[in-house]
């Protein structure tokens, strides 16, 4: 019998081949025509061959068993009934967030399938998750939130006296703003990064971080400065938090 995590892994895999490599340009651009019945017929198409993959990957387990079918029944089901909804919201075409979403919700079902099959429901109780919940844990997750969202309000903080006395024309404020929402983006992956070199003792590899950016130019020589003061803002409190989390997953 194949190992339980390996059987997991598989069915990722399964996820992925299925998603990204089965389908067409053409198939997905049906799972979201308008005509109805164009679409369902499409996605259906589409969960009928992630329920074979599923039934391929769980018969590896052990032999022919009624469960395995269900099982993949439900992880073909479900992809069906979540990429349609998904098929069906006009907001959620070329979405980021609702690809994530998608995305998040499919592996969720893997995961719990995976988990009622080979009974790790049964190990989840109140006790498991009080010995889960440990002070590393919760210093970790701590740290990777405080250098998100509240570490980029803390910079617009500091950046806006400066803003204020260079963005003269009016004109140009829609273009500064939809920077500004890039920026910040940019702002989240380069903190996440540092933060997790940090915390793996990579302190090396966030000068190639740092070094990235040093490739910016801008025709507005006073842009320079704006980032630069950004950036030592964002790296001085993401190595802050780093030093502190660090020590106390030391203590």
């Amino acid at each position: 019998m194949i190992d339980h995590f390996v059987i997991l892994t598989l069915l990722i895999l399964a996820h992925v081949v299925g998603d990204f490599y089965l389908q067409t340009s053409r198939s997905i651009k049906s799972k979201s025509s308008q005509g109805a019945k164009t679409s369902i017929l499409a996605n259906l198409r589409h969960a009928a061959s992630h329920t074979l993959l599923a039934i391929i990957i769980l018969s590896f387990t052990s032999n022919f068993e009624y469960a395995l079918i269900w099982a993949s029944l439900v992880i073909g089901g479900t992809h069906f009934v979540i990429d349609f909804i998904k098929s069906r919201l006009s907001k959620c075409k070329g979405s980021l967030l609702c690809f994530s979403v998608d995305q998040l919700l499919h592996l969720i079902v893997i995961l719990s399938v995976w988990a009622y099959l080979f009974d790790y429901f049964a190990f989840i109780n109140v006790d498991t998750l009080r010995h889960a919940i440990t002070l590393e844990f919760v210093a970790v997750t701590l740290s990777y939130l405080l250098i998100l969202k509240p570490t980029s309000i803390v910079i617009q903080f500091v950046l806006k006296p400066w803003r204020l006395s260079n963005n003269t024309d009016s004109n140009s404020q829609g273009s500064e703003e939809s920077l500004d929402k890039a920026g910040s983006l940019i702002g989240f992956f380069e903190r996440f990064i540092i933060l997790t070199l940090i915390l793996m003792n990579q302190f090396t590899a966030i000068g190639f971080v740092i070094a990235a950016k040093s490739i910016l130019r801008f025709k507005d020589e006073s842009k320079h400065e704006y980032v630069l003061l950004g950036t030592v803002t964002s790296l001085s409190i993401v190595l802050l938090i780093g030093l502190i989390t660090q020590s106390i997953l030391a203590y």
